[in-house]
């Protein structure tokens, strides 16, 4: 691990590169803390946007240790999950879209393609979820859950969980987890194992939802939130794009 400490003022800034089992590209986790209060913090896992966000409404919900520290957590380092694919900018591919069947919003970034399609890690990590032994619900219970949903106003974190079919998780440390989700099949893995980045873990699906066609839903977690949790438009982009760098 090299650690390089800068101090600029009365900020301080610690930059992380962490070398995981053979990575070819690790992650570069880059940790700020403001100087002065705000009165209202950043909702978004980069620190070069300033925006604030009004804590009642959607897209402004922070977990309660970041509205007390402002803690923000940058990834850097990723690759593009599918081979030769590139970064999607349609917005309804993006963090943030809304998902009016389901009286929610995306979470992650959607890559269309075959069903099938080799699915990578994006970074070195261990594997913390996998299904295996995995069992899809039924239409009828689908749409069940997606009219409860819609009553109520917002998606249940079950019923999100559902929706999101097969999928693996990797844990990558500094509080950044990455989940795949519709999948066909997964890797011959299982939780504890290390994957080094750009190791294959699953293949494309539509799992979950099949009315969304075969496509890899891609979630970077960072602590309770995720990747571009609160931007729109170029913020949101320009997000993206540097953490696959």
């Amino acid at each position: 691990m090299r650690v390089a400490l800068a101090v600029f003022g009365v900020a301080a800034f610690v930059v992380i590169s962490v070398a995981a089992s053979l990575p070819t590209r690790p992650v570069a986790v880059e940790s700020a803390a403001a100087a002065a209060p705000f009165t209202r913090p950043l909702a978004t896992a980069d620190p070069n946007d300033t925006s604030r966000v009004d804590l009642e409404t959607q897209f402004g919900r922070l977990p309660v240790e970041d509205r007390i520290d402002r803690g923000r957590i940058v990834v850097r380092g990723l690759i593009v999950p599918i081979a030769d694919a590139s970064l999607p900018t349609d917005p309804q591919l993006l963090p943030n879209a809304p998902r009016d069947y389901r009286a929610g919003w995306h979470e992650g970034i959607d890559f269309p393609a075959d069903e099938g399609t080799p699915v990578r890690a994006i970074a070195a990590g261990t594997v913390v979820r996998i299904d295996h032994a995995f069992s899809d619900w039924s239409k009828q219970l689908r749409d069940i859950a997606l009219y409860e949903a819609v009553q109520l106003g917002y998606t249940p974190s079950e019923t999100l969980d559902r929706i999101r079919g097969r999928q693996v998780w990797i844990d990558h440390g500094h509080g950044v987890v990455s989940r795949y989700a519709h999948l066909s099949t997964v890797a011959d893995l299982a939780v504890g194992d290390a994957v080094a980045a750009g190791q294959v873990i699953g293949a494309v699906g539509s799992s979950g939802y099949p009315e969304g066609g075969p496509h890899l839903h891609l979630e970077v977690r960072v602590r309770d939130s995720y990747l571009g949790d609160g931007l729109t438009g170029d913020a949101l982009l320009d997000a993206v794009r540097r953490a696959f760098d």
